[in-house]
């Protein structure tokens, strides 16, 4: 089995996969069933927000070897529970968290900032490293971001913690410094470990603000300092590093790869808005960062058009810019749905958009919120296609990176040489010869719409909901070396199916089976609901594979959404009267009892390790669960 679960995804590469599972496999679910064997409750904050960790055979102060599940929570704890009994065998506080705020999060929903994104272990070491947000007195203006060093044994601190305010940037060419300010970011990504350097991304707390742009800092464990940082844009604004919590891609030479959010494009002035980049890191005394390559499908200006990008680019009224978990196709969907009022230029985005559902339950809930961030919103619904929603894989068999955004098409980058995509590129008439720079033309990726180029010669055409409903990857896809179907990739999007594909060794995906479950079924569309589907894979080396997966069945954005909870068999597909294939259901919660309700976590995913499947929620408890006797 695998040893441990010491990263989000499992491991670098971010495939999403444990291939060492002996115990849960498709054809034990199938034959005996799962039940849930405990839950283990989470105190201090409901919110599970980072994926759970996992290492085997630790020794702890008790005398005792155990296997321990890691939880950081959004209260600024990490707990450490015995894997087999959930026992608590440690609990560390690093500090008094942001009290929830509208400032932060435009829905609500998180009761508390802290810990965010999902932390990293060094199991060598025997340390785990989290970043936390912390404020003396629970406020914004207070709080700032520090790196804590964790002992896996008991919890005991390796170093003080380390604040990260003073990290700087000096970007190459006389371009302007940067300075981080803690107050300004949200720092949702996963950490990463490389080269003896914890790598820790940042998007932006308000994604429409003139100081919005991405960060990533680096710090020497070794030498307990800030090493190097880089910022995605210098000149002007947004590139955010959020990825819908995943951590960058680590190629086996080192390569770094992220996608990069809302902002800027023009790569002589340092701005890498809606990108997959390539970055190195040199260590040593003058550790830097480095872009080795980039690819760009389009920039905001493109989907927006040139002369609305420029008058909001001349806004600088930060007062009313919004929170980054606010979604602008979210919002104006649903006021076109309820009747709102729309301003003349989000009436004619809208035009072409069908209202498919009418008044729903959610309205009451929903009503003033929308309400409220439309009247705040200046922007183009359009201005919020984030590429960098998705998380990148590499792909080692085809030396890819598959990257997909909001608008749910699959860009499958060359990884070693990602085109380096300039702005001439990005015109009329360029952008055949700019995808011609993947690996294989762009496809739609999180469903099928006959009608919508994935390729298409102006980005204006991609300005759509497919279905009445939005096709946003929130997630990062699975990939799995089958011994039934190759290389495949499994991916699901909001409102959408789940869909299989195999990737061959050149980068060509074909598209092999889906599922007949949605994620979001009951939330009203336009616009749907939010974040589509949270998935993990376990096989027992490259067969009788299982997709765990949740969905939820509302939106869990803008509100707290019910789950479901899913194991498919991943390469055993049955046949569709139309002669296409399915993904079969080999457990779902909705046929057993109420037992198994659960709030669903938004970005967070289970994992599945010796035997048995955690699955954080955002109810307060951790589930476990295991095989039937």
């Amino acid at each position: 089995m695998v040893a441990s679960v010491t990263t989000r995804g499992y491991d670098l590469a971010r495939t999403g996969t444990n291939n060492a599972e002996t115990v849960l496999t498709a054809t034990a679910v199938r034959t005996k069933g799962i039940i849930k064997l405990f839950s283990i409750p989470i105190p201090d904050d409901p919110r599970l927000e980072a994926q759970p960790l996992a290492v085997a055979g630790v020794h702890t102060p008790d005398g005792r070897t155990r296997d321990l599940i890691f939880q950081a929570t959004m209260g600024n704890w990490v707990y450490a529970f015995d894997a087999m009994t959930g026992e608590k065998i440690w609990a560390t506080n690093l500090g008094r968290p942001i009290v929830g705020t509208p400032a932060i999060d435009g829905h609500m929903t998180n009761v508390n900032w802290g810990i965010l994104s999902t932390p990293v272990i060094d199991e060598a070491a025997g340390i785990l490293y989290a970043c936390a947000w912390i404020s003396d007195d629970g406020s914004v203006a207070k709080a700032q971001h520090f790196l804590g060093a964790l002992r896996i044994s008991d919890g005991s601190k390796v170093h003080d913690l380390l604040n990260l305010e003073g990290a700087v940037y000096t970007p190459p060419g006389g371009l302007p410094v940067q300075r981080f300010i803690s107050i300004q970011r949200k720092q949702r990504s996963a950490l990463t470990l490389t080269r003896n350097h914890v790598l820790i991304p940042f998007g932006t707390v308000r994604e429409t603000s003139a100081a919005a742009r991405g960060w990533l800092i680096a710090v020497d464990v070794h030498a307990w300092h800030l090493a190097a940082a880089w910022c995605s844009t210098v000149t002007r604004s947004g590139g955010g590093l959020w990825q819908s919590g995943a951590g960058p891609a680590i190629a086996p030479d080192g390569s770094i790869y992220f996608i990069t959010g809302n902002g800027a494009f023009s790569p002589q002035q340092g701005d890498f808005g809606e990108s997959i980049v390539r970055l190195a890191l040199h260590t040593g005394p003058h550790a830097h960062f480095e872009v080795l390559s980039w690819w760009t499908p389009w920039t905001d200006a493109n989907r927006v058009g040139a002369g609305l990008a420029a008058a909001i680019d001349d806004d600088d009224d930060d007062a009313h810019a919004l929170p980054s978990n606010v979604s602008l196709t979210a919002v104006i969907g649903h006021a076109k749905r309820m009747g709102m009022a729309l301003t003349p230029l989000h009436a004619r985005e809208m035009a072409h958009v069908a209202v498919t559902s009418g008044p729903d339950a959610m309205d009451a809930q929903i009503a003033p919120v929308v309400a409220h961030h439309l009247a705040a919103m200046k922007e183009s619904a359009w201005s919020d296609q984030d590429f960098g929603s998705g998380g990148p894989v590499y792909v080692a068999s085809a030396h890819a990176v598959l990257a997909a955004g909001k608008d749910g098409i699959l860009y499958t980058g060359n990884a070693a040489a990602l085109g380096d995509t300039q702005p001439g590129d990005l015109q009329a008439g360029h952008f055949a010869a700019n995808y011609a720079k993947l690996k294989m033309p762009p496809i739609l990726y999180t469903y099928f719409d006959p009608t919508v180029p994935p390729a298409p010669a102006s980005p204006t055409q991609l300005n759509l909901y497919p279905g009445g409903a939005t096709r946003h990857l929130h997630g990062t896809p699975l990939l799995f070396s089958s011994t039934t179907h190759g290389v495949m990739h499994i991916v699901g999007g909001e409102n959408s199916a789940l869909r299989a594909w195999s990737i061959a060794a050149d980068g060509t995906s074909t598209y092999l089976a889906g599922s007949n479950e949605i994620a979001s079924p009951q939330s009203p569309r336009p616009s749907g609901g939010m974040p589509g589907w949270s998935i993990t894979l376990a096989a027992n080396n490259g067969s009788d594979a299982i997709v765990v997966a949740m969905v939820p069945y509302k939106d869990s954005n803008m509100m707290l959404s019910p789950g479901r909870f899913l194991v498919y068999d991943a390469q055993n597909f049955a046949t569709n009267p139309d002669g296409s294939k399915r993904l079969q259901v080999v457990w779902d919660s909705e046929n057993w009892g109420p037992e198994h309700a659960f709030m669903h976590p938004k970005f967070n995913r289970p994992i599945v390790w010796k035997g048995r499947i955690y699955r954080p929620t955002y109810n307060g408890q951790l589930d476990v669960y295991g095989l039937t006797n």
